[in-house]
């Protein structure tokens, strides 16, 4: 019998997601029995997951440039933050639905397609089934990481003779069940296999190299274990301690930076268009003054150029003798209240020289590291997993606060010197304006600046700042480390802004907003005593739809 309206919704909601790419795009036919797999091959479908995972446009369109990026103060709105700039939250939370039923059934295809297939082409294929795997533990984690429990080990078997009702697992089982498979997982990929299929073709990461998967997938261990460290600590510690114990399993370099790599077309939509958020001040104003390489990789300058100037002065826009000023990188003021004051409004609308041409004070962001398409770019676009800057930073701070005795300041150096090479390269390949490499000269200098030198007595805040920065692309990473932190805040070196919303502090989103499931879901007993069990949480707030409250982790 034919499972078309089984599977109907699943189909729809794969093709919601699905991206055109040839003859790699292939899909299990839903319309069979879901025992007898189609043509396609678990490598097509590894290549399919992974554009999955990174190819929403309305994921970035509105929960990282209209809600993350705007919480984190890595961005601010063109016209200055207003209210609703914090406290409105629809459309988000798309990465739920990008996991379910999306990467999660499309990574799990990937094994069982394989174990369809005969011995030999079976064993050519324990790469990347295990490549598959570590990918779905990522989003799993992802997922989690705002949403708390989640369906994980009994999930995307319906299709396979499995249950339609999955059970839900609470994070802190869903913890163990990632930390026990990227152990296992990174022996594995460490360990490499003879005669396996050639994966150039589809893996956008690392080009098959199962000795880096290797390495991202015990970073990540450490990235999820970082988390543990608000719940329990002591295991956190020993998993720590086992992901630096073997040197085999450690980045050694921004070339082993876990990265999905795409051509420029893959963000050449409309809704992956960036185009009018301005750089903010606290950020922009840290950097300035540091002199750190990266504000020109993460910023524009504004058009206070001479020549723009000069025609200012002609239309007596300016004043007769007016220069191009020794700064051009200004941030935008972030709190709603400071923003919407009509003594800071003409900041934010410029000057009108002619038709053409409005004198604006203040920077917008490096749009070609979110779109190399921008402005007619041809440049390359990327998106960041675990990079090697962030593995050193985490080793740094494991050690700055003991847990670990590796040098916590060679360990800082380290990592923020291949966090500025790493946007050094990836703003010249995404072809940003005016781009310039960042100089040994200038790393050695920022280094050394008494704010960013390395002080034990600062140590943690120092760390918790250059990640801050370091997360510019990827902004769940900074958000999950400033509730991790509390940093930074209006109190540390990087100042950023109490957000004021009518004369009070306003405390942001710190989790997805979580709905009620509906009682004809299939699976709605399991659903509502996994709300029910996160309800029980002091911390998770006594209203499932207001994103303040915290969940397991963050507690």
């Amino acid at each position: 019998m034919k499972m078309k309206k089984k599977l109907l919704s699943w189909a729809l909601a794969i093709g919601a997601f699905s991206l055109t790419s040839c003859d790699k795009q292939a899909f299990v036919d839903l319309n069979t029995n879901p025992d007898v797999l189609y043509s396609v091959k678990p490598e097509e479908q590894f290549f399919t997951a992974s554009r999955l995972a990174h190819g929403s446009d309305f994921e970035a369109f509105y929960d990282n440039y209209r809600r993350i990026m705007h919480w984190m103060q890595i961005t601010a709105p063109q016209g200055g933050a207003a209210a609703v700039t914090f406290t409105e939250f629809g459309n988000t939370n798309q990465r739920y639905g990008i996991f379910y039923p999306g990467v999660g059934s499309v990574t799990t295809d990937v094994g069982v397609l394989a174990s369809k297939m005969s011995d030999a082409d079976k064993a050519a294929r324990q790469m990347v089934v295990a490549m598959a795997e570590v990918l779905k533990i990522y989003y799993a984690f992802y997922v989690s990481d705002i949403n708390g429990h989640l369906s994980y080990t009994d999930a995307f078997q319906a299709r396979y003779g499995g249950t339609f009702t999955p059970k839900w697992e609470s994070q802190q089982e869903l913890f163990n069940i990632w930390d026990g498979r990227l152990k296992a997982l990174s022996a594995t990929l460490k360990a490499g296999a003879a005669n396996q299929v050639n994966l150039t073709t589809f893996d956008q990461y690392y080009n098959g190299n199962t000795g880096r998967w290797a390495k991202a997938a015990n970073a990540l261990r450490m990235r999820i274990a970082m988390r543990l460290l608000k719940r329990d600590q002591a295991k956190a510690t020993a998993i720590i301690r086992e992901c630096i114990g073997d040197p085999a399993l450690l980045m050694a370099s921004n070339d082993e930076s876990w990265v999905y790599t795409v051509h420029n077309s893959f963000t050449a939509g409309g809704n992956w268009n960036p185009e009018g958020f301005r750089a903010p001040a606290p950020t922009v104003n840290f950097m300035w003054t540091t002199s750190d390489p990266r504000i020109r990789f993460f910023y524009q300058r504004n058009n206070y150029s001479q020549a723009n100037i000069d025609l200012a002065v002609t239309a007596r826009v300016l004043d007769a003798g007016s220069t191009e000023p020794a700064r051009r990188y200004v941030g935008a003021i972030i709190s709603p209240d400071a923003a919407q004051l009509p003594a800071n409004r003409q900041m934010f609308l410029g000057r009108r020289v002619n038709a053409s041409l409005v004198m604006d004070t203040l920077s917008y962001i490096q749009y070609r590291m979110f779109q190399p398409t921008f402005g007619g770019g041809d440049g390359q676009g990327f998106f960041p997993l675990v990079t090697y800057a962030d593995q050193q930073l985490m080793r740094a701070e494991a050690a700055a606060r003991g847990i670990t005795t590796e040098n916590a300041e060679t360990l800082y150096n380290d990592g923020v010197t291949a966090s500025i090479n790493f946007y050094s390269q990836r703003a010249g390949q995404a072809k940003v304006l005016e781009y310039s490499a960042a100089t040994p000269a200038e790393i050695s200098a920022y280094l050394n600046h008494p704010t960013v030198k390395y002080n034990p007595a600062r140590a943690q805040e120092q760390i918790a700042i250059q990640a801050y920065i370091n997360f510019f692309k990827h902004p769940n990473e900074a958000w999950a480390n400033w509730k991790r932190t509390g940093m930074p805040n209006k109190n540390t070196a990087l100042a950023n802004e109490d957000i004021m919303i009518n004369g009070s502090v306003y405390q942001i989103a710190r989790r997805a907003v979580i709905g009620n499931p509906n009682p004809t879901d299939l699976n709605f007993a399991n659903k509502q005593k996994a709300l029910d069990e996160m309800k029980k949480d002091p911390g998770f707030g006594s209203d499932n739809l207001d994103p303040r409250g915290r969940i397991w982790w963050d507690n």
